[in-house]
């Protein structure tokens, strides 16, 4: 797209747009569900909306802080590689589908009256202050969808473009200018980075996925343990959060080209790694659902011990069945190009 082209006016505007969703989303949501005084009184208080509330409040800032970075790359004043306009489009919907997903989960939660019993003054309000969300993100998707049309589509075969972490260090090398003397020694870091820590992750992307996930994971049982000690939900947030957090890197990344290796899975590899990411997949859902799921491990009530057999079947099961239709269907036989 070069200077001046009428299509950048309508696309900067849209992805504004989607930036502004993100922020009156998580004004809107993350308060309401830190403060127990008012989450226990929303209709999304119970599974399976709070499911979808609680991944929704990291996976959104995440997609828009691997958006933003792209962002800060197109100059008006150069030309823009469509390379590099596809792969904001790209985050920009990630962001605005875990958006509507979420209020749709609470939107179905205030039709069904979930958590009816708990319903004070203070829900009415927050119930219109999610009307207002929902239409600043129906909103922003409208305008996304409209610049988005004016835009070639990707061809395959085409050379792909720089990965994400590419992205951040060109970012950096590109600030290392306001640094005066220090310009030098930053690049130099800079470049130790890339070599050091960028080049083991393209090498082993999947591998650094499952340990970013894994530490997600361990953060999220360390905040439970601060808030409500030790106990059992310790490792249901360090089981259910790296699942969930692995399965999303992975589907999420591959998607917005967080990383490209200079090995791309196919046959019997490519079909593990998509058996392991929905078998992943199906542990929060598994978890959200497990009301309506307890007859799969021979239970109507659980406890600890039931939850671990109920999120292990159904990961199970899940990485099993993925794996043989893939392969019955000779799914990814071929490398992609």
């Amino acid at each position: 797209m070069p200077i001046g082209d009428v299509r950048r006016g309508p696309l900067a505007r849209a992805v504004a747009a989607v930036l502004l969703a993100v922020i009156v989303f998580m004004a809107f949501e993350l308060p309401v569900k830190q403060f127990l005084s008012l989450y226990n009184h929303v209709p999304w208080h119970d599974d399976p909306y709070d499911a979808v509330t609680s991944f929704a409040v990291f996976f959104v800032p995440l997609i828009a802080v691997v958006t933003l970075v792209r962002i800060l790359l197109c100059r008006s004043t150069q030309t823009l590689p469509l390379a590099r306009v596809h792969g904001v489009l790209r985050g920009s919907r990630v962001a605005l589908l875990a958006m509507v997903l979420t209020v749709l989960a609470d939107w179905i939660s205030v039709a069904f009256q979930g958590n009816r019993a708990a319903w004070t003054g203070e829900t009415a309000p927050l119930v219109v202050l999610l009307g207002l969300v929902t239409a600043v993100v129906l909103g922003a998707g409208i305008l996304l969808r409209r610049a988005a049309a004016s835009i070639p589509p990707e061809v395959p075969g085409e050379p792909a473009a720089p990965d994400w972490f590419s992205d951040v260090v060109d970012l950096a090398h590109l600030h290392t200018r306001w640094l005066g003397p220090l310009a030098r020694v930053a690049r130099a870091v800079i470049d130790r980075v890339d070599r050091d820590l960028v080049t083991p992750i393209r090498r082993f992307p999947i591998w650094a996925a499952a340990a970013a996930a894994l530490v997600f994971g361990v953060l999220l049982a360390l905040n439970t343990l601060l808030r409500e000690g030790s106990g059992p939900a310790l490792w249901i947030d360090v089981v259910v959060g790296s699942s969930g957090m692995f399965a999303f890197l992975v589907a999420a990344g591959a998607y917005v080209g967080l990383v490209r290796s200079g090995r791309p899975a196919a046959g019997p590899r490519r079909r593990v790694i998509d058996a392991t990411v929905l078998g992943c997949l199906a542990v929060p859902v598994a978890l959200a659902f497990r009301q309506w799921l307890w007859w799969a491990v021979g239970s109507d009530a659980g406890n600890p011990e039931r939850l671990g057999e109920l999120l292990a079947v159904a990961a199970i099961s899940t990485t099993v069945v993925v794996f043989a239709a893939e392969t019955l269907l000779r799914v990814h036989h071929r490398v992609s190009a």
